[in-house]
């Protein structure tokens, strides 16, 4: 009976706690949800620098792993300092080994090469290799962002602040569109010796193979580089150049709602502004102003040699981390890019729900002087193109078109098998296929449809000379004239 009696007392108490703890969960859930990342883009005449399209390009955005092209920057001042080689060792520290995904998995005490941390920023976007570069060349990664905003303002990056080397999320590490769009033309600029290494798609390291995040490269005409990111506070980032014939264009999408449309955003971009790019040599020294850019792009190129697995590499963690936070993560919803360019054309803006809306050309007046800020986009656009700025005329001369000869590799019933075998080709490190472009052609048999596998960009002699050393390594090719 007394501990009846003493329940019953205790009854009023416990429903009390009850109804206290159930407020506070309701409490909870409605708490106001995290703003959404704000979007922005830009495209830029790599020539002239001259500004084609923009929305809020100059508003303050978190960078992400576009952190780590100013990590690269900084190095490769570094290595053409005569500071490091290539071959120079970078230590792997515990706190560096203890940075989150995205990350290589050195372990803490064994170093890393040179090449091969820039090969795996560019791939993997390694947060622990970023990390470890700063530590090696300014003893802390403190010091070493300090250094990376030094340099972003020496070269007209004028609104970006870097508090890491990685893009991993901290609330003062901010930048622009516009500033991004510099530093992607700067790089190539400053370090063409060094930029090619944007444009590959994979290499090999221990075990293991590293894929790069960026889904550009081959699949968007003349894209070679340069880099993504993502954190939940910046949405999904891409900076992207690509270069058809004497044109060159870089652009910058940040605030992105996926990785797709994202991707799909900057191709539909750089799509439009191409034909408004003026032919040329020069590589502009900052996005919205032509001054300085009177250094012509060297023709150098470095060669990416045949990677081949180690069979047990010192320092590889053999645990895998593929889990990414300052990087591109693989969300269980991305489509393929077959779908994703089936879809409808949403390019909107992360904050808007989706519109079935195409980039138009507005009459809204230029805002392109340095110096001046872009005009906010009107609100009944999600993206606007600006007025096209006159760029000057580019100088009439006879050039002789040579038209492209190709390489067929194979022929698939699907195009992702043809669009694979080309990656495979193309990470096996042919010379021969440096600067061509990896294409599928879409044929009809009847009922049945084929995708033929080829590389384009050559001559005939190069087609025939190409294809001999893939068939010498038990590969079928065949070279096709332009008009086949």
């Amino acid at each position: 009976m007394i501990s009846i009696r003493s329940s019953q007392m205790h009854r009023p108490f416990i429903l009390l706690a009850i109804l206290v703890l159930s407020c506070l969960v309701l409490l909870g859930s409605h708490q106001p949800a995290a703003a959404k990342p704000q979007f922005s883009a830009i495209a830029v005449d790599a020539r002239t620098g001259k500004i084609l399209f923009g929305n809020d390009i100059d508003g303050p955005r978190h960078p992400a792993s576009l952190t780590k092209v100013m990590t690269l920057y900084v190095l490769f001042q570094d290595l053409k300092a005569g500071r490091l080689k290539l071959t120079s060792g970078l230590k792997m520290s515990n706190r560096a080994a203890s940075m989150q995904p995205s990350k290589l998995g050195v372990r803490p005490g064994s170093t890393i090469s040179v090449e091969d941390a820039i090969k795996a920023l560019v791939t993997r976007s390694a947060n622990d290799v970023a990390a470890a570069i700063g530590e090696n060349l300014e003893g802390t990664e403190a010091n070493f962002a300090a250094r990376m905003t030094r340099t972003a303002r020496a070269i007209g990056m004028s609104k970006t602040t870097f508090k890491n080397a990685s893009g991993l999320p901290n609330p003062a590490q901010v930048t622009t569109a516009r500033d991004f769009a510099t530093l992607s033309l700067r790089i190539q600029r400053d370090f063409p010796e060094y930029y090619p290494y944007f444009r590959i798609s994979s290499f090999n390291y221990g075990k293991q193979t590293i894929r790069t995040h960026n889904r550009l490269l081959g699949r968007f005409q003349g894209t070679d580089g340069i880099k993504t990111g993502y954190i939940r506070a910046s949405g999904f980032n891409l900076t992207t150049s690509a270069k058809r014939g004497n044109k060159r264009i870089v652009g910058v999408v940040m605030g992105g709602s996926s990785g797709g449309a994202r991707d799909k955003y900057m191709m539909k971009m750089l799509e439009k502004a191409f034909p408004k790019c003026v032919d040329g040599e020069m590589i502009a020294a900052a996005a919205g102003t032509s001054e300085g850019a009177s250094v012509p792009e060297t023709k150098i190129a470095i060669v990416l040699p045949k990677e081949k697995p180690i069979a047990d590499k010192k320092g590889l963690d053999k645990k895998i981390l593929v889990a990414s936070i300052a990087d591109d993560p693989a969300p269980a919803e991305e489509t393929s890019f077959e779908k994703l360019m089936a879809a409808p054309d949403d390019i909107s803006a992360p904050d808007t729900k989706v519109l079935e809306a195409k980039i138009e050309e507005t009459a809204v007046a230029s805002t392109e002087e340095p110096g001046k800020a872009a005009e906010p986009a009107p609100a009944k656009l999600p993206f606007e193109v600006k007025k096209e700025v006159k760029a000057p005329a580019a100088k009439k001369t006879a050039a002789k078109v040579v038209p492209s000869w190709n390489i067929q590799i194979g022929a698939y019933p699907k195009k992702e098998e043809a669009r694979l075998k080309l990656k495979e080709i193309r990470a096996s490190g042919y010379k021969f296929l440096s600067g061509k472009q990896a294409i599928t052609v879409q044929v009809q048999k009847g009922a049945k449809t084929v995708y033929r596998a080829r590389f384009s960009g050559f001559t005939q002699k190069t087609a025939k000379a190409a294809c001999a050393q893939l068939s010498k390594k038990g590969l079928t090719c065949m070279a096709f004239s332009p008009q086949s």
